[in-house]
């Protein structure tokens, strides 16, 4: 998934749980402006999978990893 559109689906989630992202960055523990940079598609870094499980969780989804069979 690109950049682009994991900020995308981070925003549409928290704006449909009605949650702020000071909210949701407090409620992660990932840093407000961070945060910011994700949906803007600003941060150069890779999102690691365990910042997007504490966002998801935050806004009370839950990861399922799962391996397709080959």
């Amino acid at each position: 998934m690109s950049k682009t559109n994991w900020s995308k689906i981070l925003r549409e989630v928290r704006e449909e749980a009605g949650v702020t992202r000071k909210d949701l960055a407090h409620r992660s523990k990932v840093h407000g402006r961070t945060l910011a940079d994700y949906e803007n598609a600003t941060d150069s870094r890779q999102l690691s999978i365990y910042k997007v499980e504490a966002l998801l969780e935050a806004l009370g989804y839950e990861l399922d990893a799962f391996q397709r069979p080959r």
